[in-house]
């Protein structure tokens, strides 16, 4: 964990590193999710997960009304984080706001990541449909528990303690409340190739939803499938680790060969 910046729950610095892999959580989740990835990134590989507001060492901050704000923010305090070549990764609600950054980036800084990692969310034609169908806002308990039960990362016996629940389900509204309100963004808007990742049995996002994707940039888009639910990366953190790594020496090797 890096201690001088609120943001970052980053394993190991190098120096050294010739990319940068910024990592975001899905929604209600935290930056730990990432632990097992450093293991997995070579020595020229930086891994950078990313800590949200309202959770673990930044419980006291709220977090703010839409992915808009949030990216801004995390931009605003981050400028460091771009000076070497980067690749972003998101994951459900990560991957919405690993959009938002490679857009924001481009638009007001003309910088374009490496590549975009989308994981287990459909492209932003219509991200209310992928979670939620409701207003978290306006849903009770028992929905938000149906709503935990059906995304199936949360065991059955941390939903019956009353502690649990008032401190979770107020992260849970928030974060699935900016997905819902998330602006619709114009299509073509990036440069950078895009890798969509989606799991075989994942009920919220179908292909559909991943092949759209193909038309948010100018560049190339790939779309990966691996056996699994929702949360599948769980279970494949080295194929995929493997596979961003394998996809940045190709479009290297590429770049080079064209000039």
């Amino acid at each position: 964990m890096d201690e001088t910046n609120k943001w970052l729950f980053q394993y190991h610095k190098k120096p050294d590193a010739a990319v940068r892999l910024i990592c975001f959580h899905y929604a209600a989740g935290n930056a730990s999710w990432f632990s097992t990835w450093e293991k997995y990134c070579g020595d020229d590989t930086e891994l950078c997960a990313v800590q949200l507001p309202q959770r673990n060492r930044r419980r006291d901050e709220d977090m703010p009304d839409t992915i808009e704000e949030l990216v801004e923010d995390f931009i605003s305090d981050n400028q460091q984080l771009f000076d070497i070549p980067f690749i972003i990764f998101g994951h459900s609600m990560g991957a919405m706001i690993a959009y938002e950054t490679a857009f924001r980036l481009k638009e007001k800084y003309g910088l374009d990541p490496e590549l975009l990692v989308v994981s287990a969310c459909g492209a932003p034609v219509y991200p209310e449909v992928q979670f939620t169908g409701q207003s978290i806002l306006n849903a009770s308990d028992d929905d938000i528990k149906q709503i935990l039960n059906d995304y199936g990362q949360i065991e059955s016996n941390l939903l019956d303690s009353q502690d649990f629940c008032d401190y979770y389900f107020p992260i849970v509204r928030s974060d699935f409340h900016v997905c819902e309100i998330y602006s619709r963004k114009p299509c073509a808007a990036l440069d950078c190739g895009i890798l969509v990742l989606r799991g075989s049995f994942d009920s919220k996002v179908s292909e559909e939803d991943c092949e759209a994707w193909k038309n948010y940039t100018s560049s190339e888009c790939v779309i990966e499938k691996f056996v699994g639910g929702h949360f599948f990366p769980e279970d494949h953190t080295k194929e995929i680790v493997d596979l961003i790594c394998e996809g940045i020496k190709s479009r290297k090797a590429v770049k080079n060969a064209d000039r």
